[in-house]
């Protein structure tokens, strides 16, 4: 397997242990935010910006090698549905916890992060220099 490859699933695997841990950790054990960041919640801006990454690292673990822009594009939906899905989950486990709330705001903050790193990776994909 190629070594970039290899790094790439490394740093994915990281980036969805740092999201659990941030999303499941005790609230005392994490940071705390101001409560506004632009004037916008800070723990919006938070969610929004973890799940910002998913769609590139996704691709680039998982669907760089693709050179057809159908296929490309098909990935980068089922990374943001794979995404959803994730947040979904982590607010249903959230509610689960008794030092964590679940709130229908985050899934809405951690889906306009997943859309614009979807067309952050389509910008991506249609400006690559190897189509």
């Amino acid at each position: 397997m190629h070594s970039g490859r290899i790094i790439s699933k490394v740093i994915f695997c990281l980036y969805i242990a740092a999201v659990a841990y941030l999303c499941f950790a005790r609230p005392d054990d994490i940071p705390q935010l101001p409560t506004l960041i632009f004037g916008l919640p800070a723990d919006k801006v938070g969610h929004f910006l973890m799940f910002l990454p998913f769609p590139p690292l996704g691709f680039i673990t998982f669907g760089n090698g693709s050179t057809k822009p159908a296929q490309s594009v098909m990935i980068v939906m089922i990374l943001c549905i794979v995404g959803l899905g994730m947040a979904f989950g982590v607010e249903q486990i959230q509610a689960q916890l008794e030092y964590r709330s679940a709130e229908k705001g985050d899934i809405l903050a951690d889906g306009a992060g997943l859309a614009s790193g979807a067309v952050i990776t389509l910008l991506y994909i249609l400006f690559r220099k190897d189509r």
